[in-house]
C-alpha cells in the first residue's frame, strides 16, 4: 500500500499535505527511499489518500522493522518468529 500511495501522489495530494505541514522535501524523501513518514506524517498522509491509517502505520513499522533486520540479528530473529505465526 505505502509504495503505491507515494508513487500515486498527485501535485494536489503534495499540496494538501503540505498544508498539513508535511513539506514537499520530505515527500520527495519518501519517494527515493531516505525516509519514510513518521507518525503525524503517516497520518496526514492516510487522510489525504484517504486510507486507514492503521494499515499504513502497520507496514511502515515493517518496513522499519525489515531495515533493521539488516543490521541487527536480534530482529532478524524476531521477524523471522513473527513471519512464521
Amino acid at each position: 500500500m505505502y509504495a503505491e500511495l507515494i508513487e500515486n501522489l498527485t501535485a494536489e495530494d503534495r499540496k494538501a499535505l503540505a498544508e498539513q505541514g508535511v513539506p514537499s522535501s520530505r515527500v520527495s524523501e519518501w519517494r527515493t527511499g531516505f525516509r519514510v513518514p513518521t507518525r503525524p506524517q503517516a497520518l496526514a498522509l492516510a487522510t489525504v489518500k484517504g486510507v486507514d491509517y492503521m494499515e499504513l502505520e502497520k507496514e511502515l513499522v515493517m518496513i522499519e522493522a525489515t531495515e533493521e533486520a539488516k543490521k541487527k540479528p536480534a530482529m532478524a530473529s524476531l521477524l523471522e518468529r513473527i513471519r512464521i505465526l
